[in-house]
């Protein structure tokens, strides 16, 4: 593949993969549903383990700049056996993700239009076939190239970021709601862990420049480099705009606005053109995500074919040093999936659904990945502490928050959660004799 990305792009591709507003949009309302007004301590402490988890993964670029990054790391670790359930791990995490980024799309697209179209109404069939036109329109852009894709999502990020500053300078110096959620009383140790759980969700993305160490131009250290600094810069984004919205709702009231928790705080600050302006800002918070997620795929998925650990057909370039049979398999694959929430009875039973499930498996993933750090340094004296360390400490969190948050879920996550893990050993035990060593 050519090498056509640089630090800033990996920065900006690392901190649209996020999608601030995105996650705000999706994901807050449930993490102060768990965590009330210790939300932001729930986003500080889940920061703290995935920057632990970020500098591993740029000491593992380092040493291995692969377009496979997490699952080529768990293999080079672990063996065969354990790399190819970590390829299903990762394909079964980021396809959801895929489902749950697209499908909120759908859904503030026909919240935008139904402003100006009163009559046009919101249904998970509406919203399915929606979000599946975002899924084809950011396939059909990746598949010209992945520098236009990180031009695009690059502008994107940007202007995200500016909306949201405003929106939180706006909502920091407006006058406190009356039972605020930010004046309310701590939750108990197990809801803070669970908002935690969903801080999982909530920041991730910036791993995404891991797979693209094949196209920058400094392959070593610049996909590191970029995922980290664009963690931090996000994870700051984030907790500014937590602790500033926080102050303007009620913990019944996002409560209450789970699935819109941003459209809520638009209307607290001033709702009319505010709320507009959070919905526009949340569309274009979307489109990067949704792009940047089908970079990461589409890179995992070209290694895991060039590696055997799925058909080689999906190890091959065209004539442009492009992935495109994987590029546009994942679209198709995207697309039947918002198809596929149509049956469900409510978007938002939809999305619950998708979210609990992705963030399990995107913390399983995160775990691997920080335990190959451990094993592949372990004798490393120079990488003592990125390499091995903090790493180990990331492993041990993410064991308690992932244990903690399974155990709580509700019986039929659990389910899903227990079919989809079993799943992936036969799909191992079928696939690993096929991987090339290396």
């Amino acid at each position: 593949m050519r090498r056509v990305l640089g630090f800033g792009d990996l920065l900006l591709i690392a901190a649209a993969a996020i999608g601030p507003a995105f996650s705000l949009a999706t994901a807050f309302g449930p993490m102060v549903a768990a965590g009330g007004s210790a939300t932001p301590l729930a986003l500080a402490v889940v920061t703290v383990i995935m920057v632990c988890v970020a500098i591993s993964y740029r000491r593992l670029g380092s040493r291995y700049p692969d377009a496979g990054s997490a699952y080529t790391w768990v293999r080079l670790a672990f063996g065969r056996h354990v790399g190819a359930y970590a390829a299903w791990v990762l394909v079964v995490a980021n396809l959801f993700a895929i489902v749950a980024t697209a499908l909120p799309a759908g859904a503030y697209t026909l919240s935008l239009l139904s402003l100006f179209v009163p009559s046009l109404q919101s249904t998970p069939v509406a919203d399915g076939l929606a979000g599946a036109l975002w899924v084809l329109g950011a396939g059909l852009l990746l598949y010209g190239g992945l520098r236009p894709t990180s031009r695009t999502a690059n502008a994107l990020a940007i202007a995200e970021l500016v909306l949201l500053a405003a929106a939180a300078t706006v909502a920091a110096l407006h006058a406190p709601a009356v039972h605020a959620a930010s004046f309310a009383p701590p939750p108990p140790v197990g809801a803070l862990i669970g908002a935690v759980a969903i801080g999982i969700w909530m920041i991730d993305g910036w791993e995404v420049s891991a797979s693209t160490a094949e196209e920058a131009y400094d392959g070593n250290t610049a996909p590191g480099a970029g995922g980290l600094a664009g963690l931090l810069l996000t994870a700051a984004v984030l907790w500014v705009c937590m602790t500033a919205f926080l102050r303007v709702g009620t913990l019944d009231g996002f409560a209450a606005h789970e699935g819109d928790a941003m459209a809520y705080v638009g209307d607290a600050i001033g709702g009319g053109a505010w709320r507009i302006a959070i919905t526009v800002t949340v569309l274009v918070s979307l489109a990067a995500s949704l792009q940047t997620t089908l970079v990461y795929l589409s890179r995992s998925f070209y290694a895991m074919g060039r590696d055997g650990v799925l058909p080689e057909r999906f190890g091959t370039l065209d004539l442009r040093a492009q992935p495109a049979f994987a590029v546009g398999l994942l679209t198709a694959v995207g697309v039947a999936g918002l198809v596929a929430c149509a049956f469900f009875p409510s978007v938002r039973a939809a999305f619950d659904f998708i979210l609990s499930g992705t963030t399990v498996f995107l913390g399983v993933l995160f775990l691997l990945s920080a335990a190959a750090a451990v094993r592949i340094f372990a004798m490393a004296r120079m990488a003592w502490f990125d390499g091995v360390v903090l790493p180990a400490l990331a492993t041990l969190a993410l064991m308690g928050v992932l244990t903690v948050s399974v155990v709580e879920g509700d019986r039929p996550t659990q389910l899903f959660l227990l079919v989809t893990a079993i799943l992936g050993l036969p799909f191992a035990l079928w696939r690993s004799p096929s991987i090339s060593s290396g």
